[in-house]
């Protein structure tokens, strides 16, 4: 969880949740399922990087979108590897993600 506030899409102005659809339009159909790792059991609330940004709304609708033009489905790329590129990545980085 992040431990900034942050504004979820559905509590999001007209202005940020315009940006969230546009960068969640960009990602393959199979990265908009929730991963239940991520959500909290107790309240049903969802880890996410990209409400980790929402406090800067133009900022998050550039960096997310460089991540979903990353992972296009005509990309030569399997999410298994992406996820295990991110996996090292993070795991170098000493990162929770």
């Amino acid at each position: 969880m992040t431990w900034i506030k942050t504004i979820p899409p559905d509590q999001a102005d007209e202005q940020l949740q315009r940006r969230y659809k546009a960068v969640h339009s960009l990602y393959p159909d199979e990265y908009r399922e929730t991963v239940l790792a991520v959500k909290n059991p107790d309240d049903g609330t969802v880890d996410s990087v990209s409400q980790a940004h929402s406090l800067i709304p133009a900022a998050m609708e550039h960096a997310l979108s460089t991540f979903g033009v990353l992972m296009a489905d005509e990309l030569p790329l399997t999410r298994r590897q992406q996820e295990m590129i991110a996996t090292v990545v993070s795991a170098l980085n000493q990162c929770f993600y």
